[in-house]
């Protein structure tokens, strides 16, 4: 009797336990249509075992526990019986794998066109990746600035029930097509991509290669000219023959502050473009094309296109750098945001040496972090890192473009999202502590001096009431950079760093928008320089449009500046000024634009580029 009662209370414990593990499930349902019944309801032990028997032999699902949960509440049925509804998601899968952002999704494409997984095997496969790219979608939003410029992978989890429950709603009213379709990115640019991005991919042919690695110029022979024809002639529904770029700085922008253009300003790195290493990045402009897609072996399943220049040789015949040449070139430098001089550098070649294939895995990673943009922007200052550029929209137009220095790669400009607070006249300029112990202070031990030449104050702390320090009387010889106590501050004038504006934001990282005493340095097309701060070119336009807004006409302005005495100015209406990263996106004329990937954030695509031709499959 008693082996009885014990045999009995062990069999409740169990099916007590196996409840309380599926309950959240089952509770969620609650409130949802039920189905008919059409056989009896399994287990999730039961339901797991039946899908384990059902999947061929190393196909193993990430999140086999909850679809034993899913597939028992649904009774077994399969949750993917319409055709529109797999086809919609199966092309956002395939672009979520070729962006690379994680490996796990190139691994559900790998299994989704594998002709040995169908049936209930290939609906199982479908509704694991689902779960995979609901915790994306759901999770993109919050973690995107993570999740989308990081060398490592994302760590995958269970996306939250809430978000698992509106699926199976969708499933159990068969609106599974509407449902994943309001998965896609929202951004208006998102179906422009789309269609470039296949566009791209429908180009397989072996793209030809220019394999020399010196300077081509004008009316030079060379045996790459015959690549470099071919080139320009596939790449010709492409190019946009019209300048798409930020205008170059105006007689006038390039004037201002001349008296201040030779200014030492330690915050630019002029020289960074000459002394920079060769960055690993996946840039065409920082790295070979080739060493982004997949080595050719025997039985690699290449994608078309792919091939290295040996396979691309193209026979010699006219070598000249011809003037119909050099006119080409220069369009398709001014349609990749490069100073259309004509010659073919080392950045120019590598983006020449671009395959579509290439192209399409960038606008993959990009057409994700549409994800993490505004749509319609009605009020705001846009600024794309790597295009350089800052656009104001004011009532949902655009009032002004100007061109932008952002951070070199060893201090970038972060992404983030924030409100201008106020506009400043004549700032002067606590130099970072950062800049003061890597650059300042070993100026001044070799050069006491230096503080007093340059306009810099030392002052002996951060707060309000910190006293003014002699530089003198400091032994500078027995001074450590990396434990120097001191603020240095730079007076407003012709030599400050942050000319005569500043635009300040909250932020973490103390980064703000500022005029700059070096104009000249606009006319680069390569203009990763500062220490993290945005420059911009047309400070003088974007103050006065934000001063006018707050009362000020122009001879109040101009009056205040020419003072020289610093002033603070609060705007008025809440502005949000948001720092991007794209890289690639579609013109308004429909042509694909690409941006070299100065900070290294491409680099996941060299994993997406794998699987490009199973991905293909399913676009």
């Amino acid at each position: 009797m008693m082996l009885k009662r014990n045999e009995s209370l062990r069999v409740l414990m169990a099916s007590s336990l196996l409840a309380a593990s599926i309950a959240p499930l089952t509770q969620s349902y609650a409130a949802m249509p039920t189905m008919p019944v059409k056989t009896t309801t399994l287990s999730s032990v039961q339901s797991l075992n039946h899908l384990q028997a059902e999947l061929p032999v190393g196909v193993k699902p990430l999140y086999l526990s909850t679809l034993s949960s899913l597939y028992a509440a649904n009774h077994m049925q399969p949750m993917w019986q319409d055709r529109d509804a797999i086809h919609q998601f199966q092309q956002q899968l395939a672009e979520l794998a070729i962006s690379g952002v994680q490996p796990q999704f190139t691994q559900w494409v790998r299994w989704l066109t594998d002709p040995s997984i169908k049936g209930m095997a290939r609906d199982v496969v479908l509704s694991d990746a689902m779960l995979g790219y609901l915790q994306f979608t759901s999770g993109v939003e919050v973690n995107g600035s993570n999740w989308l410029y990081s060398n490592t992978p994302y760590k995958m989890a269970t996306p939250p029930l809430t978000v698992i429950n509106q699926w199976q709603l969708a499933v159990r009213h068969g609106t599974t097509a509407h449902y994943v379709t309001t998965l896609e990115p929202q951004h208006p640019q998102y179906k422009k991509m789309h269609a470039a991005l296949r566009t791209l991919l429908a180009d397989s042919r072996t793209w030809p290669q220019m394999t020399s690695l010196v300077s081509l110029r004008p009316g030079q022979i060379s045996n790459d000219v015959p690549a470099l024809r071919q080139i320009l002639e596939r790449s010709q529904t492409m190019i946009d023959v019209t300048d798409t770029s930020t205008p170059k700085p105006t007689a006038e922008t390039i004037a201002q502050n001349t008296t201040s253009n030779n200014v030492e300003d330690f915050s630019v790195d002029e020289t960074a473009e000459k002394t920079q290493k060769p960055s690993p990045a996946v840039s065409p402009s920082a790295t070979s094309v080739q060493d982004v897609l997949p080595t050719p072996t025997p039985d690699s399943t290449q994608p078309a296109g792919t091939q290295t220049a040996a396979t691309a040789a193209v026979a010699v015949s006219d070598n000249q750098y011809s003037p119909d040449l050099v006119e080409a070139v220069k369009r398709f430098q001014k349609w990749q945001g490069i100073e259309a001089d004509g010659i073919i550098g080392p950045g120019t070649r590598q983006w020449l040496n671009a395959s579509p294939r290439l192209r399409a895995t960038l606008l993959a990673l990009n057409i994700q972090r549409l994800r993490i943009l505004p749509g319609d922007v009605t009020n705001g200052i846009m600024v794309n890192i790597p295009n350089y550029s800052l656009k104001y929209y004011l009532n949902g137009n655009e009032v002004l473009s100007s061109r932008v220095i952002v951070g070199r790669p060893s201090r970038k400009t972060p992404l983030m999202s924030s409100v201008l607070s106020n506009v400043v006249l004549n700032p002067p300029w606590n130099v970072p502590t950062t800049l003061v112990r890597q650059d300042i202070v070993p100026k001044v031990i070799r050069d006491p001096g230096y503080l007093q030449k340059h306009g810099f104050t030392l002052l002996s702390g951060w707060s309000n009431d910190a006293e003014v320090i002699d530089p003198s009387t400091i032994n500078w010889s027995m001074v450590s950079p990396d434990h120097f106590p001191y603020r240095v501050r730079q007076q407003a004038g012709s030599m400050s760093a942050l000319g005569r504006y500043k635009f300040n934001m909250p932020s973490s990282d103390a980064i703000y928008l500022h005029d700059t005493p070096n104009h000249n340095l606009f006319q680069r097309d390569s203009r990763a320089l500062s220490s993290g701060c945005v420059r911009v070119n047309k400070a003088s336009e974007l103050a006065n449009m934000l001063l006018q807004d707050t009362g000020w006409n122009d001879a109040r302005i101009s009056s205040t500046v020419q003072g020289g005495s610093t002033t603070f100015v609060p705007i008025r209406h809440r502005i949000p000024v948001k720092l991007f990263y794209l890289t690639a996106w579609v013109a308004e004329d429909g042509k694909p634009q690409f941006r070299t990937d100065i900070y290294n954030y491409d680099s996941t695509v060299r994993s997406g580029a794998q699987i490009l031709s199973q991905a293909e499959k399913l676009l």
